[in-house]
């Protein structure tokens, strides 16, 4: 199942609120686990999103390939 940008965030906001609840049955290391991935997750999109200057467009550039 996918998720967008914005899921992902909400999803994560609700985890790190059950994280700090003082009597949460789903403390522990899953949860931990489950915000530390998801945290990866939506910092490699916002890499992944950014566009790149140094970047070669071949089709902008004109020409044939050799």
């Amino acid at each position: 199942m996918l998720f967008s940008n914005r899921q992902k965030k909400l999803i994560l906001d609700v985890l790190l609120k059950e994280r700090r609840r003082l009597f949460s049955k789903h403390k522990g290391e899953l949860l931990d686990k489950t915000i530390e991935d998801l945290s990866q997750m939506l910092r490699n999109e916002e890499l992944n999103a950014e566009p790149k200057d140094n970047v070669i467009d071949w089709d902008r550039k004109g020409g044939k390939r050799r």
